[in-house]
């Protein structure tokens, strides 16, 4: 089975450029050559699976609408993660959820049980009046995770500095039957293709040893927040995402068959090569194939 990675925003939670900045990297993301946007314009983040015949948004960050409307014609994902109640992760949830009440739709959203207060006291309208024995409009995920598009997913909690805490999506193969969708003729994709065993985690720093050991080991691709090329000279305190020199270090990092790194500030240039040939910069509308093995089907859950 093929399954499509899209990367919908890849911008920290500031987007880029900064409406107030001027830097070099801010000035060629407002540029346009020839109808194209600036290779730096990046919106909050967010990404769409495409596999086994269905569709999951990780995230629903404030810039969604526009994200969704720019894939060329009507477009509901089939199911939503979400990792944290941050602003540029949660913000799209109100457009999801005018969608169900609105539009009459129907739609699997989730998050991590320990997310769900934050979601619920910041949309309580939604959870509000709800007929008796009906399921919340965000459910919480699994411990045993869930089969979507091919891969059982499963949430695990990560440190997210002075932020407190996060989650990350880890994805394996799961038994699936059909192939993808089309994915928009207008998206671009890499030539390589990655197996079946991935993480996507944008907002941590830190990962005690213990839980890289449990989590990002055996990675054929590793998606990473490093929002700033070097931030040793900040007072660690105060930071909350890892950077680009760290994350050329990090061990299991290093051990990833293949890392993009994503939730990118306006400190970052994507025309920059980066020195080790397997990391690179993932960019709004980057499409990556992602070449899922068979998996037999056991009857367990």
């Amino acid at each position: 089975m093929t399954a499509t990675l899209h990367f919908l925003g890849t911008s920290d939670s500031k987007g880029v450029p900064r409406f107030w900045c001027n830097c070099p990297v801010c000035h060629e993301a407002r540029s346009s050559v020839q109808g194209r946007p600036g290779f730096n314009r990046r919106t909050r983040p967010g990404a769409l699976l495409r596999g086994n015949g269905e569709t999951l948004l990780l995230d629903c960050g404030p810039d969604l609408h526009a994200q969704l409307s720019r894939l060329g014609g009507p477009f509901v994902p089939g199911a939503v993660l979400i990792s944290h109640a941050h602003n540029d992760h949660v913000l799209g949830l109100g457009d999801l959820l005018d969608y169900v009440t609105s539009a009459g739709g129907q739609l699997r959203i989730y998050a991590p049980a320990a997310v769900l207060p934050d979601i619920r006291a910041r949309f309580a309208y939604a959870f509000q009046g709800q007929p008796e024995g009906s399921s919340p409009p965000v459910q919480p995920i699994p411990d045993e995770g869930l089969e979507l598009c091919g891969y059982r997913v499963r949430a695990f909690e990560v440190p997210h500095g002075a932020n407190g805490t996060s989650h990350a999506f880890h994805f394996a193969a799961a038994p699936s039957t059909s192939a993808p969708p089309p994915f928009p003729p207008s998206v671009s994709a890499l030539p390589a293709s990655i197996p079946g065993r991935w993480v996507y985690m944008t907002d941590a720093v830190d990962v005690p040893d213990g839980l890289a050991g449990a989590w990002l080991q055996d990675l054929d691709l590793l998606v990473l927040g490093t929002s700033f090329r070097d931030e040793s000279e900040t007072d660690h305190s105060g930071r909350s995402v890892y950077d680009v020199r760290e994350a050329l270090a990090l061990p299991w990092a290093r051990a990833a068959r293949r890392v993009l790194l994503s939730h990118l500030s306006h400190d970052i240039d994507v025309r920059q090569v980066l020195p080790d040939r397997k990391y690179s910069y993932a960019t709004d509308g980057l499409s990556v194939s992602l070449n899922v093995p068979a998996v037999p089907r056991t009857g367990r859950p």
